[in-house]
Order: C-alpha cells, then structure tokens, then sequence
C-alpha cells in the first residue's frame, strides 16, 4: 500500500527527511525473521525515529489525521510486527537517555531506548541495583516496554507493574499525559495520585505491548547493591568471568528428590528473605550458561550434570551486606536444604565457574542460552499466577501434557524439567514448561498449538488464572468470560482512549463489539 504523500511529507517536516523512511530496502529490516513456519505478516509502510516525546505526539496526531495506524517499540524482540496494511512504525531508539537517577529516592527515570545493562551498570556505581528483564541485558530498561518484566534479579527486585512509579504517555489519540506525581508535583517518586490513577489503564500484569499509544519516559523503583561499582573482567566472549568474586557473594544450585521437595525449599528461603535471585533452572540450563565452544561441550556438560541431579532444581544468588549478614544467610540457606533434602551440583561451586556464573545471572548476558540452548528452546505453556505454589502446580499440570506427547512421538524428550521462576520471595511465580517438537512430527507448527491449547484449557477449568502469555483477541476472547468479563472492560478501554483505532493492537486488544 502506497501512503498518502502529504502524509510523509508532513513527518519529514516533523523530523526531518533523514529520520523518515518508506523505502522497501528499510522497511523489509524490521521484520521478524523468525516466524516459526507462521505467516509471513505485512511490512511496516514507513519507519519514523523521533527523538522527543513531542515529535512521538506529532507522529500520533498525524496517523489520526490520515488514517494510518502506527506501532511503537524499542529494542523490540517480539510483538513489534504490523497486522495488517497502512501501518508504520515509531522506532524509539533515539530516545536513549537516562534523564534521572535519584539516590536519596531511589528510582530512575529512562527513555525508551536505554537498555537494562546500561541503566544497571550506572546504578552499581551509586550503591544501586534495578530489575532488569529476563528476556536479557540487552532490552529495553523502560518498565512499560517490557511486557511482564520479570528477571532473574525479581526474587529481591520485583517486576515491571510493581517497580513501575510516575510515566509520561501519549495517548492513542496524540495527548500527552504525565501520571502520577509527574502530573502534579513534575516529580517522579510516585505512579499514584493525587486523585484517580490511571496506572491500571496503562498497564496490569503485563503491558498493551504497543498497543495503547506510546510511553516516552518512566520511573522505576531501585535497590541497595551490596557488591562492587564494577565487575572486573577476564577471558573471551562468551566466557567472561570476574577478576574475582565479591565478597559476601555466594552461587550455589540445588537439587531435590522431586518438584513438592523442591517448591518446599524455594518457599522456605523465601520467607527467610535472604534470596538476592532464584531461578528454578534446570540442568540443561546450567550448562548451557557454561559452555563456551560449540554444541558437543554444552551436550557434554549436560550429560556431566544430568548425572549429578537427582531432579529438578535451582539456582540462588546471596548478596549480602557485611560478613555478618553474609554467615547468616549462608547458615540459613544450609539449614533449608538440609531439612528439604537438597543435593549441590559441586561443579558449580568452582571459584572459576562460580564467579561467571555470578557475572552471567547479576548481569542477565545468557538468556539466549538459557533459552536456545542445545536441548532446545522452549515452545509454548508459558504461564503466571499469584502466588509461586499456584503457578507451580499450573506447571505441574502442563508437564503432564509433555509427557503424553513425548509418548506419542510428537515431543522430543529432553529429559529437563520445567523451569520456574520465584518473585517477590513467594509472593508470585512464573513457570514454563520447556518442550522440543520432534523432527519426525509432520506438522511442527500444530503440536506447538496443540501444547498452547491443551495448556489453556487446563488454566481454564482448572482455576489457575490468567497466564502472562494472554494476549491479542482470541485469547482474550477465551479467558475473559471464565474471568468476571475482563476482556469487555479492556475493549471499552481500547475504545475510549483510541477512537479511530490508531494504535496497532494485534498484541493487545482490538476495540471490536
């Protein structure tokens, strides 16, 4: 489709012709190379790159004035393609500027385009730590970009709907909005009031995923970081490690007998608070964070670890303030894994190994790994709940349709176990079930559907909740009547604050009856 020529020449006028770009060439770049045997979605018409949220307004102003929808992302891992045709995109990587880091207060105010391990590294050198999300170091450090913005860092961080304090937004229809304290006081210590708060319109568990407007700046809450202003560095990429391991640091990765003994555990350490991260990993995991070379050493590290587990298990961080806290905390963790039957993978625990491992979970650097590793990479079931042993047992239950059809030939059994993630100390959980089509399935891409079916219909009937995984229509369509209708207020959402259906919302919620 050939856009409007007034159209364009109105947002070169806006941000000059070097930042606006209809040309096949550009275009054809921003889409998702990875579509796993899906179709092929429509380009992008034209991509834009402001630099100020009032160049983001005038882009919006302008796709309402001409009918022409918009999309805006940053980093941009997924959900960032158009749906349909005359769509163009608002790429947000010039708004790269950390605006504010408050010690006494402790938040940071970003752009869209600051990363994770930017924002982190510049709030280790003030005594200060921030979640980043799981999906890596590399992605956007912007609480509502994020989608759920979980990490490894939410045991003792939280996640993006509970970090996230005063945002700027603008509005599907082109207003500009400053929430909370920015609204009233032009300060950013606070997402809420005075009067009404529209942070349950902006986001809940997870953000619209481009499809509300755009956010243009955030604050998100911050925490005490014991460790070092920087890690000394050593060795090759990918095998980076400290110069040394801080002190009052500690790495460590247990297993148990079965996964009740393992949620117990995980429980347990979370009401001792003494977790900086916990990550229920599992070995395939592990060793694939510590190969370096090629797929025969990270299958041999497997094979190596396999042999050592005795079932599922995870990975806990200690980060503790003074050598006191520090043989608290140690104390405590040997007490729970004792009492829960607990067995450590020694490998781990190789001052060498230890110290990259550190480096690798503190910083985020191998969630690639963790997730394309040699084992395979997960498909499907990914799923949330309120609380850790809730989500827990929704895992459980997907687990066993994994199991039915590795037996039927159509799931490569990878003999890992699902990893689960704790938040909050207990408080909240994530889970995955990590499964491997097989290569002799003849239709790869209907067992993936038929995993996400079956798991959706188990959180379903089974009262397990809405799934972090929910979005676009026909989810939303399936779980909103088992949950109070919910899907009829986000539409009425969508309808209210995007009247002509300017903001691509394949990923969120369309305004239809």
């Amino acid at each position: 489709m050939t856009l409007n020529k007034d159209f364009l020449k109105a947002l070169e006028d806006v941000l000059g012709p070097e930042y606006v770009s209809a040309d096949p060439e550009i275009t054809e770049t921003y889409a998702n190379p990875v579509r796993h045997g899906l179709p092929v979605p429509p380009r992008f018409e034209a991509i834009t790159l402001p630099d100020s949220t009032e160049e983001v307004q005038a882009i919006v102003r302008l796709c309402n004035k001409y009918k022409v929808q918009y999309k805006a992302s940053s980093t941009g891992w997924l959900y960032s393609d158009p749906a349909g045709p005359n769509c163009i995109k608002i790429d947000l990587r010039r708004m790269n500027r950390i605006i504010e880091i408050n010690e006494k207060s402790m938040y940071a105010v970003v752009e869209p385009y600051v990363v994770g391990g930017q924002l982190q590294a510049e709030c280790m050198k003030r005594g200060l730590n921030c979640n980043l999300t799981g999906a890596g170091a590399n992605c956007s450090a912007l609480p509502m970009a994020a989608h759920v913005n979980l990490g490894h860092l939410s045991q003792s961080g939280s996640y993006g709907e509970r970090n996230l304090l005063a945002l700027e937004w603008v509005t599907p229809d082109g207003e500009i909005v400053r929430l909370g304290s920015l609204g009233s006081l032009n300060e950013w210590f606070c997402g809420d009031g005075p009067g009404p708060s529209l942070r349950g319109i902006v986001r809940g568990n997870t953000t619209p995923l481009g499809g509300l407007g755009v956010y243009t700046k955030a604050a998100q809450k911050l925490f005490h970081w014991p460790g070092p202003t920087t890690f000394p560095m050593e060795g090759v990429s990918p095998k980076y490690k400290p110069a040394y391991i801080p002190p009052n640091f500690l790495m460590r990765y247990f297993s148990f007998k079965d996964l009740d003994a393992m949620v117990d555990a995980v429980l347990k350490i979370g009401e001792a608070e003494i977790a900086t991260e916990l990550m229920c990993f599992n070995a395939a995991m592990m060793a694939a964070n510590l190969a370096t070379k090629n797929v025969e050493e990270e299958r041999e590290i497997y094979n190596r670890f396999s042999k050592e587990v005795q079932g599922p298990g995870f990975m806990v961080l200690i980060a503790a303030n003074s050598a006191g806290d520090f043989e608290y905390k140690k104390r405590v963790l040997e007490t729970i894994v004792d009492e829960t039957g607990g067995k450590p993978l020694k490998e781990v625990e190789d001052p060498e190994n230890q110290g990259g491992y550190i480096w690798r979970y503190f910083r985020e650097v191998g969630s690639i790994k963790e997730t394309g590793r040699v084992l395979g990479p997960q498909a499907g079931m990914v799923g949330g709940g309120d609380c850790f042993p809730l989500m827990t047992n929704f895992i459980k239950e997907c687990s066993k349709v994994k199991e039915r059809l590795i037996k039927e030939g159509l799931l490569f059994d990878d003999g890992t176990a699902p990893f689960l993630q704790s938040i909050e100390h207990g408080h909240m959980g994530h889970g995955e079930v990590l499964a491997r089509v097989s290569l002799q399935a003849k239709d790869q891409m209907a067992v993936a559907r038929e995993i996400n079916r079956q798991s959706n219909e188990i959180s379903i009937k089974k009262h397990f909740g809405v799934p972090q995984h929910v979005w676009g229509d026909s989810l939303h369509d399936m779980y909103g009547p088992n949950a109070t209708n919910y899907h009829r207020w986000l539409r009425k959402i969508k309808k209210t604050f995007d009247p002509n259906g300017a903001s691509e919302s394949s990923t969120y919620i369309t305004a239809k009856e």
